[in-house]
């Protein structure tokens, strides 16, 4: 897995650690987004990732909920929290 600059910054910006990100990438629930794949990570990813990970890992991998990545074959383009829509 490998990160673009967006990805970097994005990241950054939105205060989701490498090690999530990672965790995301292994675990994360995929779905097609214009041309590229998603990772989401939602209750089904987290409970995967409950197998593998320490009580303290899984606790902080949970604040994280909702958070997704855009990849590229094996790499993270963008990553961003799930927001609400909102309609008017």
């Amino acid at each position: 897995m490998e990160l673009t600059k967006h990805a970097r910054q994005r990241a950054a910006q939105r205060s989701v650690p490498e090690t999530v990100i990672a965790a995301i990438y292994a675990y994360g629930a995929s779905y097609t987004a214009r041309g590229c794949t998603g990772l989401r990570l939602d209750r089904a990813s987290i409970e995967l990732a409950a197998d593998e990970l320490s009580p303290q890992e899984l606790a902080r991998l949970r604040r994280f909920y909702g958070v997704y990545l855009i990849t590229s074959g094996a790499t993270v383009v963008t990553v961003a929290r799930e927001t609400a829509r909102r309609f008017h």
